[in-house]
């Protein structure tokens, strides 16, 4: 079977897997681990910071999000790219 480039399905799984391995190579760990360690030390601040500073809390838990946000990105186009070879390779 001859697979579309321009197809969806097959773009997302190409997507998916190409995602896949940067998160698997020494940048993509790096910058994940990077990632983790700036969430904790945001965590540890939030919890220390006095809660009259809300301008400081607001911009700690933006940072958090933000952060998380892009974690989340990575992993919901892994698991998309999976779902997308599943439903080629059924065909």
């Amino acid at each position: 079977m001859q697979l579309d480039p321009n197809d969806p399905i097959v773009r997302s799984a190409v997507f998916g897997k190409q995602v896949e391995d940067f998160i698997e190579g020494d940048v993509g760990k790096h910058i994940v681990r990077r990632a983790e360690s700036e969430v904790e030390e945001m965590l540890d601040q939030l919890k220390r910071v006095s809660p009259w500073r809300w301008r400081r809390i607001g911009q700690l838990q933006a940072r958090i999000a933000a952060l998380e946000g892009i974690q989340q990105w990575l992993a919901d186009a892994i698991v998309d790219g999976r779902q997308a070879l599943n439903l080629l390779e059924g065909d």
